[in-house]
């Protein structure tokens, strides 16, 4: 948390190097004092698997939902991407890294999981879908508040977490 835009070069050549402080697993079985996140939105006649896909690899759908993002390449496991997003007058910057993939004719996305430094801990996944002729963009995340701010105001840390899964939903529909 800081005044000013965070160095997202600086966090981001920190993050490489370190390991996640979630495991995918979580999204199967939370850990105690997590919250879990569930959302889901139908696209649009026009949307295309593919270039919903194109859009999430590329990290479009994150900035689209007014993150600033600095990544090491395209979503794939093993990438590094620190995310930084401002809450009235405080920056806040989030590290986490790709721990899962999936690509099929019928869905595509991944899953990220929190690095040090995130202010929280937990795993987020990203996926476009084919549900009977609908085409779907879902989100589960699994986190908990694990920086000081958001363990004592966690309605806070909740409406900012919110604010960005709408935006994520919103970006995705384009």
């Amino acid at each position: 948390m800081q005044l000013t835009r965070p160095d997202l070069a600086r966090i981001l050549d920190r993050s490489v190097g370190r390991q996640p402080t979630a495991e995918l697993g979580w999204l199967g079985q939370p850990p105690s004092r997590a919250r879990v996140l569930r959302e889901r939105v139908v696209l649009g006649p026009a949307a295309s698997l593919a270039a919903t896909a194109d859009a999430l690899f590329g990290w479009h759908v994150h900035r689209g939902a007014g993150l600033i993002i600095l990544p090491t390449g395209p979503a794939d496991v093993g990438t590094t991407v620190v995310q930084a997003v401002r809450v009235g007058p405080l920056w806040f910057a989030a590290p986490c890294r790709v721990v899962d993939v999936v690509r099929t004719p019928d869905e595509a996305g991944f899953t990220y999981a929190t690095l040090p430094d995130h202010p929280e801990t937990g795993v987020e996944s990203f996926r476009v879908l084919r549900d009977g002729d609908r085409l779907v963009f879902e989100i589960h995340a699994v986190a908990r508040h694990d920086f000081w701010g958001s363990r004592i105001l966690p309605r806070i840390a909740h409406r900012v977490q919110d604010r960005v899964t709408r935006g994520y939903l919103t970006s995705a529909r384009g």
